[in-house]
């Protein structure tokens, strides 16, 4: 639509003729060739399902007796196939010139897609009755055992119901779909919205013929905010900037008039006297001069009454005279697309002079014994004389206060027009940045505006003259035409170089390019704007060098900002383990933006609804929004601050508390501020960047800030060396430390010196655990350990913790996640003080927390852990109501009464683990394990598989999930936040044959059909790659799911968690219905690995452009403890694939197609 020339010309359109067939908010349904895909992936779907069975399969397409053809088109196209039609709808094609398409045959032997009238399938109106009578009539006589239909129309649409309605009775289904050549609710809206007009004429619905029914008035509505809302304050305008076109055109005709009448008339004529004869005669000299002979002797007595009155200059008896302020103002230019400047030319015509006793009334023939009478009070001297009261307020006061001060008037009347302005003028104390400010209100910053003043030389009329010339290029230069920019309301940037930060690294300069000045809180606005372009990037690269650029200008001009925009550009307030939520919903958020904006929420919702993002929303909602005065700007340590202060509010009217400080952060908002602010208040940024990402651009930033100074040069080689050492020493300082309050102040005073020694391990700040590689079977572990002692331990079936005992003695337990849990384990607390040494002031311990039953000494499965009572924030669980016990199964430590062992081999750390931890079965174990030596380990060695094999049995008769396999002495070192090959898992489903399992994270999905219809199915999966941050989708999954789980899921994937486009960190070539956002980890289990042409898996490891899926794949459970991150790797598929075809003897050419 935006790229047809031919609608580029009718943007800002006087008004549309809009066919509102479905201007209706229920009438949101998909596009034409969403809906058509639908079709065609049914047919597809059905057609492998029944695919080898005995079962015939007939599919019917209702149509309309003319129209929809497209649809048929297409279904024959996209799935390869003939459509049967009979003999009348072959000859309506033939005429419509579908006869030589190859895709309509009349033999009923020649295709199982066939299309029927409309009313085949059921009555659609006032709603649909399906017709399974007729459909069944038809299946049996063409020899069929199951038909599935499709009607296509937008009256089939249902809103109740998510996804298109299935009517079904075995063994036959009806799909509708909504499908028009009309267009949609949404489509209609987005028109409107494009083209912009002035306003919407509806060409369908009740009583629309008037302009002002009811009818006409409520559909009209559905467009408030989208057409040209200023078009009738520019209409009432415009008759102004007519008058005074016409005044100046008439200003030119009085001079020459009065020239020529004065060459023709006595010389004791009055140039007042010629001008009210002019004016009479309107511009006529021949009249004028008829009428004076005929009134001469009236005429000569009010020339020698007004020759005695002292006041002879016009401009002084009378309060407007009109003649003689346009001769004055002869080059005053107009533009109709300015309508700033339209007011305050308005404004000095309006201006008006301090009135004056005006002369005696002229006199009738015969009544010169009264010429001396004075005259009555009220009474105008001449038709241009207009009383007006010296105290009434001026448009002056409105539009141009300084107008009248700049005109350079110095009559008395001048005089009198500034005495009167002083009751209404601002402040002296007011600088003319501020008026300048006030009369544009366009939330353009004070720097801004000063620079704009400077280049008009102080001149406000000019320099809003220079603004709104800015805008009208702008608007030119975006529709790429000559259009009018009258009624066209266009963002502009506050700052020309908001793109700075996208400039290579060499050539950015962080203090000449920065928003603001040094000593100067740093503007929200400069992370707002790094955001923006770094949404619209897709490289990692130079996403990174954004945010470098970023924080190179924080170094330089304000290094207290830089936490909290570290914190704001991954989306926390704090780190992870201290718990801290916002506490604000979707509906605060929205209700804030109501009052923030003075908007409606059907407005944001029908605006969320077309963009899926509440945060676009909301930009949107501003820019069509005018502000009496700019914002006050935010600073990014004032934003966190407030967020901060907004996650600590509790209690009772917590909520519109909480609400009042997030309505005040978006009043403040400018240009995009307010897109972001929003996410962040929603916790989704969206921009594909995490933490992997913000620390390598900040350790950018501190070398290159290092060598900013002219005297410090250095080798480029080896400047980017230094650069990978010190993003080397971050990352493995945060893998130990997640804190960034201790971090980043850390790297700033060390600067290119930082070393990850610098900060040491603090109990109750918990690490990021590490993590094992998969592997399927014992030779394959053996071959990577191969002549390296080795241990194996029970893989359990719980819950990942991590116990902390603080110098205070308190025990703190954390999730996988890194998420406080311990009053969730309050027992468990019990047990750790009772059982472990007490001479032991600190340690850090890696365990599983499993339940038990302890009278039958049998550990229990994790739907039974999962069923456990869960504590809250502030209170623990008591331990009387406790139904389910744990047991701690430990099996590493990594710091002991202060010292740290993460560097030390396992083999020592378990010395230290057993030394700590006395044993006490059902409540405190050690990880049961075995031991083989160096000398034993290898692939060929019978003895040791046998043992292996041996062990990972016992673990499976015990209630376990395998076993993993651990190097003790060689590279035996615990990686904090690393898949390493010296912890490898083997577990039974790998083992068994039954498949290898994945954790995977759900990143879309598509309407589900018969049964599942209103549900979600299939879901797409995805791994993730940690190199590129991004998701590559695995397969689709549609088995192991409970009818509980799908309704679970339909409520949780809603409103914010579905995403409007797929985001460019998504990679996969599948084009679900839905887009998710990456929150939750599933374990899926499949037969096995195969290239795909469509999913991303490990792409170019194995083919240049295919990856790798997972081949019938089934849902096994949710997994809560594992962050999206967390899930299975692109690395970990790819070996497994490699494995996998290593074990079955296989090729990659046995997989290609």
């Amino acid at each position: 639509m935006k790229e047809n020339d031919n609608l580029l010309r009718f943007i800002g359109a006087d008004a549309i003729f809009l066919d509102t067939t479905y201007c209706n908010p229920k009438f949101c349904f998909s596009s034409q060739e969403e809906s058509i895909d639908y079709i065609v992936r049914t047919i597809q779907r059905v057609r492998d399902e029944y695919k080898g069975s005995e079962e015939k399969m007939l599919f019917l397409i209702a149509t309309y007796v003319i129209g929809k053809e497209k649809i048929l088109v297409e279904i024959a196209r996209k799935c390869n196939c003939l459509l049967h039609v009979d003999s009348r709808k072959m000859q309506i094609l033939s005429i419509l010139g579908f006869s030589d398409s190859g895709f309509f045959t009349e033999d009923l032997e020649a295709s199982d897609v066939c299309v029927v009238s409309w009313n085949v399938l059921g009555e659609t109106w006032p709603y649909f009755r399906p017709n399974f009578v007729n459909m069944e009539e038809i299946m049996k006589e063409r020899g069929y055992t199951k038909a599935v239909g499709f009607g296509a129309t937008g009256w089939m649409y249902e809103t109740k119901k998510e996804g298109y309605a299935v009517r079904v009775k075995d063994p036959l289904e009806i799909h509708l779909v909504p499908y028009s050549e009309h267009s949609s609710y949404s489509e209609l809206k987005e028109y409107v919205r494009f083209l912009r007009p002035k306003r919407v004429i509806p060409t369908v619905g009740e009583d629309i013929d008037k302009s002002s029914s009811k009818g006409t008035i409520a559909l009209r509505k559905h467009f408030a905010g989208l057409v040209d809302e200023m078009a009738n304050k520019h209409d009432f305008l415009l008759p102004f900037h007519q008058k005074l076109e016409s005044e100046l055109v008439n200003e030119k005709v009085s001079e020459e008039g009065m020239k020529e009448l004065r060459n023709l008339l006595p010389d004791w004529v009055t140039d007042n006297q010629i001008s009210s004869l002019l004016q009479t005669s309107r511009g006529d000299t021949v009249e004028a001069v008829s009428d004076f002979f005929e009134r001469e002797r009236d005429f000569y007595e009010e020339a020698n009454s007004c020759s005695s009155d002292p006041v002879t200059n016009p401009q002084e008896t009378e309060p407007i005279d009109l003649n003689s302020f346009a001769s004055s103002q002869s080059k005053v230019e107009v533009s109709i697309s300015c309508p700033q400047k339209l007011l305050s030319q308005i404004t000095k015509l309006c201006t008006p002079k301090t009135p004056t006793k005006g002369p005696n009334k002229p006199k009738k023939r015969g009544s010169s014994s009264q010429m001396t009478k004075p005259k009555k009070k009220g009474k105008s001297v001449a038709p241009l004389q207009t009383p007006i009261g010296g105290k009434q307020s001026t448009i002056t006061a409105l539009f141009g206060r300084f107008s009248a001060a700049s005109s350079g008037q110095t009559s008395s009347t001048a005089g009198g027009v500034l005495h009167q302005n002083k009751e209404d003028k601002i402040d002296d104390s007011e600088t003319d940045v501020d008026r300048f400010l006030q009369i544009i209100s366009d939330g353009m910053t004070r720097e801004s505006a000063e620079s704009l003043l400077e280049k008009a030389q102080g001149d406000i009329n000019l320099a809003v003259e220079m603004f709104y010339s800015q805008k009208q290029f702008l608007t030119d230069k975006i529709s790429g035409k000559e259009v009018s920019t009258l009624n066209a309301k266009v963002f502009v940037p506050a700052d020309s170089d908001f793109k700075n930060v996208s400039l290579p690294v060499e050539e950015y300069e962080p203090v000449m390019h920065a928003c603001w000045k040094a000593g100067e809180p740093a503007p929200y606005l400069h992370l707002a704007r790094t955001l923006n372009l770094v949404e619209q990037e897709k490289g990692k690269i130079k996403t990174t060098a954004m945010f470098c650029n970023m924080f190179r200008s924080l170094l330089a001009l304000s290094p207290e900002d830089v936490l909290p925009a570290v914190y704001l550009c991954t989306n926390k307030i704090a780190p992870d383990h201290e718990n801290v939520e916002l506490n604000i919903g979707g509906s605060l958020v929205v209700s804030a933006l109501e009052e923030a904006l003075g908007t409606s929420k059907a407005r944001i919702k029908d605006l969320y609804n077309t963009s899926g993002d509440l945060g676009d929303a909301a930009q949107e909602c501003r820019q069509s929004q005018s502000l009496l005065a700019p914002p006050r700007p935010l600073s990014i340590r004032g934003v966190f601050h407030m967020l901060r202060k907004i996650s600590s509010i509790s209690g009772s009217g917590s909520a519109g508390r909480r609400k009042i400080l997030v309505i005040s952060l978006l009043n403040s908002c400018r240009e995009m501020e307010i897109k972001y602010l929003v996410r962040t208040l929603v916790r989704n940024l969206r921009i594909g960047a995490m933490m992997r990402t913000i620390l390598p651009s900040l350790a950018n930033a501190v070398v290159l800030n290092c060598y900013s100074a002219p005297e410090k040069t250095i080798n480029p080689e080896a400047l980017k060396e230094q650069m990978q050492v010190v993003t080397s020493e971050v990352t493995k300082a945060y893998n130990v430390l997640p804190n960034l309050d201790l971090l980043i102040p850390s790297l700033l005073s060390k600067g290119n010196t930082f070393s990850a020694s610098d900060l040491a391990m603090i109990p109750g700040t918990p690490i990021p655990p590490m993590l094992a590689r998969i592997t399927n079977c014992f030779t394959q572990a053996l071959k990577l350990l191969q002549g390296r002692a080795f241990t194996c331990e029970y893989k359990y079936d719980g819950q990942r913790a991590q116990i902390h005992k603080l110098e205070d003695g308190s025990v703190r337990i954390f999730s996988r996640q890194m998420k406080e849990s311990t009053s969730r384990f309050p027992d468990l607390v019990n047990a750790i003080r009772e059982f472990c040494n007490p001479a032991v002031q600190t340690f850090i311990l890696d365990a599983e927390v499993v339940a038990i039953d302890r009278k039958k000494a049998k550990i229990m499965s994790f739907q039974e852990l999962s069923s456990r009572e869960r504590g809250s924030k502030d209170a623990s669980l008591l331990l009387h109501i406790i139904k389910v016990d744990v047991c701690i199964f430990l099996f590493d430590i990594m710091l002991h009464d202060g010292k740290r062992l993460l560097d030390s081999p396992l083999c020592e750390r378990r010395k230290y683990l057993r030394n700590l931890v006395q044993e006490k079965p059902g409540y405190l174990q050690l990880a049961t394990e075995i031991t083989v030596e160096g000398k034993e380990a290898y692939a060929n060695n019978e003895h040791t598989i046998n043992k292996v094999r041996s062990f990972f049995e016992e673990a499976c008769n015990s209630s376990c999930e395998g076993i993993m396999i651990k190097s003790l002495d060689a590279d035996a070192t615990y990686s904090a936040s690393n898949r390493s090959d010296s912890w490898l898992k083997v577990k039974r489903d790998y083992v068994d044959g039954l498949g290898d399992s994945l954790d995977l994270v759900p990143i879309g999905a598509w309407y589900g059909n018969g049964r599942k219809a209103g549900w979600y199915s299939p879901f797409l999966m995805a791994c993730y790659n940690p190199e590129a941050e991004e998701f590559q989708s695995v397969c689709r999954v549609m088995s192991g799911f409970s009818d509980t789980f799908y309704k679970e899921m339909k409520e949780y994937f809603s409103e914010d968690k579905i995403l409007s486009k797929k985001p460019p960190y998504y990679q996969t070539d599948e084009s679900p219905d839905f887009w998710f956002v990456p929150e939750l980890v599933w374990e899926i289990r499949g037969a096995d690995l195969t290239i795909s042409p469509v999913h991303h898996a490990a792409v170019g490891l194995f083919h240049p452009s295919r990856g790798i899926s997972v081949r019938l794949p089934r849902f096994v459970r949710a997994l809560s403890d594992r962050n999206p991150e967390d899930c299975s790797t692109a690395a970990d598929i790819a070996s497994m694939f490699k494995s996998q075809n290593r074990k079955m003897g296989i090729t990659l050419e046995n997989q290609e197609p």
